[in-house]
């Protein structure tokens, strides 16, 4: 089988496409090609299917795929099977820029957050849930001493200044005017990090008279977002006045909320695996809008051997084990309770390092990026054949 991958070289890409070379018998075809190509661009993408005679094409969060639709009809004409694995919101594309996404019988979505499963099949997508995962050959405990630390606790993630800058510029008068209702909905999560934080945007975006141009959804989306922003700051900020000990590692929008010596960078393909190695605790503080999925922390931490301390989400319960003697991570409830637990594992090493090494067992032996695959062609082969 030859598969066709567009690839723009990041994200999840370069361990997608080593997975899927690794499936026997498949022979992939690494397409460079910008996220929003032109039709021109689209047009020279589709011959290069033609030519190496594709049967499939993977994309993520569909880049690569034009806004009108010129792959789209050479996909349909040719019944070729397209695999789009959204590892961010899956509606972003069509709310925020342009609609690119175009249901077909032979497409199929995997979407890494599971509250997204529904709102696609009710437009017609052929959707599934795959979370992401890790790659064991870039994240792994390798031979460090486990007793010599960098870090006493780290959070890896963007400061997502730079959006929120896209927002003020898009809408500002309808952010200032939200101000207040952000900053309530950021208390309503930091006491419960489960409670229902779209339906109460949505209700209130729903009262609203929207600024001329901003649709609903696109008004709801930026509100999502920017709670998202307000809220991750504010436990950042917890943390930073708490924990003399703790430091960021992300990109230098963060250098607007800390000082210096508490920021520091990771590439992610060269040096985090250390940094997720050489740290007491990683926190995976996810944005507001992961309802229920996980980020790549949650599954590279544990497989470099690090404890994970993550946010409370109904599948991290069917995932992980987060509690009793065969506890794999660390689950916070509230901005309280992470502040608390940072403060408890770190006084108990021992149970720490047990959780650990129990978490990287789990990681690498259910959540690679080969299981994923694998996963993936199982639903795609049970969904053609019901086709039949």
């Amino acid at each position: 089988m030859n598969i066709a991958f567009f690839n723009q070289k990041y994200l999840i890409q370069r361990e997608t496409v080593a997975a899927l070379r690794r499936i026997p018998g498949a022979r992939v075809v690494a397409v460079d090609i910008g996220p929003h190509p032109s039709g021109e661009q689209a047009q020279a993408a589709a011959r290069v299917l033609e030519r190496q005679g594709c049967s499939m094409l993977v994309t993520v969060n569909e880049w690569g795929m034009d806004a009108a639709g010129v792959l789209w009809e050479h996909l349909d004409k040719n019944r070729t099977v397209h695999v789009n694995w959204s590892a961010d919101d899956p509606f972003y594309e069509e709310i925020m820029q342009v609609k690119k996404y175009r249901p077909s019988r032979l497409r199929f979505d995997f979407v890494s957050d599971k509250g997204y499963v529904e709102p696609m099949l009710k437009q017609g997508y052929n959707a599934f849930f795959l979370p992401l995962a890790t790659d064991p050959a870039l994240f792994n405990p390798g031979a460090q001493r486990r007793e010599v630390w960098d870090n006493d606790v780290v959070f890896v993630g963007n400061s997502y200044t730079k959006q929120m800058d896209g927002f003020l510029e898009t809408a500002p008068e309808f952010i200032d005017t939200l101000a207040p209702f952000l900053g309530e909905v950021v208390r309503c999560y930091e006491e419960n990090v489960e409670y229902d934080v779209e339906g109460h945007i949505d209700r209130k975006i729903g009262t609203m008279e929207l600024p001329r141009g901003l649709s609903f959804e696109k008004a709801c989306f930026i509100a999502k977002h920017a709670a998202g922003y307000f809220g991750r700051k504010r436990l950042v900020r917890s943390l930073v006045e708490t924990y003399p000990g703790f430091r960021v590692y992300g990109e230098r929008g963060w250098l607007r909320e800390l000082p210096a010596q508490r920021f520091g960078t990771a590439n992610y393909y060269d040096t985090l695996c250390d940094v997720y190695r050489r740290a007491k605790i990683t926190i995976d503080i996810n944005r507001m809008v992961i309802r229920n999925g996980f980020t790549q922390r949650a599954f590279d931490v544990p497989a470099s051997g690090g404890f994970l301390l993550t946010s409370a989400k109904p599948v991290v319960y069917d995932y992980f084990v987060t509690s009793g003697p065969a506890q794999e991570i660390a689950v916070f409830r509230s901005g309280k309770e992470l502040i608390d637990m940072v403060g408890y594992y770190l006084a108990h090493e021992e149970e720490r390092l047990a959780i650990a090494r129990r978490g990287m067992r789990k990681v690498v032996r259910r959540h690679t990026y080969d299981r994923r695959i694998a996963e993936m062609f199982s639903v795609i082969s049970r969904e053609i054949k019901s086709l039949r």
